[in-house]
């Protein structure tokens, strides 16, 4: 992998795990990120300049879009009900273990001996994460079961859409498909979500937050190309374990800025779980 392109995965994760915690700080999650990702439509107006998406990568398109569409909702969920250095590295640590358990399952692709060490030590970061296991008490914090689980769905979400993304830019324009699998969640996801909290709430959100969800909006866009770009150019594997550094990015972030309980025990739990991924990617 070329510098050039490790650079690129490492300023997508940063900004990713930024992105993310703008959307936690919100006052209503699902609505803040509905007009985010809404503002991503102005980029259809790029689409006459670009290259056409293949006939047979629509299907692709629409399935993508529809497990993104699911993950916004579960992901602005998570946020609502648990801690940002509990759901981030839970909802992006446990998608590669997902990916693998499937390969098993359904491809008969068995792990060698690291890449089961690389499971084993993302199953110990998300038990960590999750649990908030104190290093000096040897205490256990009270388990946010419904966030965890919230947060397992989000990362089935994640798994799915990035196997179908890094098997389309292999067929299609990324910059192109960029454009329509972050625009068609927005139209998929508005009408469920105003229907449930109203058009006054909506109005209302957008007055106060406009200016952040703007800004989450370029960077939900800008990071989502940068890893398909990625994607492009170098092997699916290596491209998704490394932006998964976003993870500590995430766990740092929470423990710094939102002084949330257990953050250096969550911290050391992300450690581990990118870790792990690294492993399985490289090694495995």
């Amino acid at each position: 992998m070329s510098l050039a392109t490790l650079g690129i995965l490492l300023c997508a994760a940063i900004f990713h795990s930024g992105w993310n915690l703008l959307l936690k700080q919100a006052q209503n999650k699902q609505v803040f990120l509905m007009w985010a990702t809404l503002s991503n439509l102005i980029c259809f107006l790029a689409l006459p300049f670009l290259p056409p998406i293949p006939a047979q990568i629509w299907p692709f398109v629409l399935f993508s879009a529809l497990a993104e569409t699911l993950y916004y909702i579960s992901l602005a969920w998570a946020y609502n009900i648990g801690d940002f250095s509990l759901v981030y590295p839970i909802a992006r640590g446990a998608a590669p273990v997902l990916l693998t358990v499937w390969a098993m399952l359904f491809l008969k692709e068995i792990p060698n001996v690291f890449g089961l060490l690389g499971i084993i030590l993302i199953v110990i970061g998300l038990v960590t994460v999750g649990t908030g296991a104190s290093w000096k008490t040897l205490s256990i914090s009270k388990l946010s079961l419904p966030s965890i689980i919230v947060a397992l769905f989000t990362a089935t979400c994640i798994s799915v859409y990035s196997t179908i993304d890094g098997a389309a830019v292999s067929l299609a324009n990324p910059l192109s498909y960029t454009i329509w699998v972050c625009g068609l969640p927005a139209l998929f996801a508005a009408p469920f979500i105003i229907l449930r909290h109203g058009t006054r709430l909506a109005v209302i959100e957008l007055k106060e937050r406009w200016l952040h969800i703007l800004t989450v909006g370029f960077l939900i866009i800008i990071t989502y190309g940068a890893v398909l770009f990625a994607y492009s150019m170098g092997r699916i594997s290596y491209v998704g374990s490394i932006r998964e550094v976003s993870i500590v990015f995430g766990a740092l972030m929470g423990w710094h800025f939102l002084g949330e309980k257990f953050g250096l025990v969550r911290v050391i739990g992300a450690e581990l779980i990118f870790a792990g991924i690294a492993m399985i990617a490289i090694l495995g």
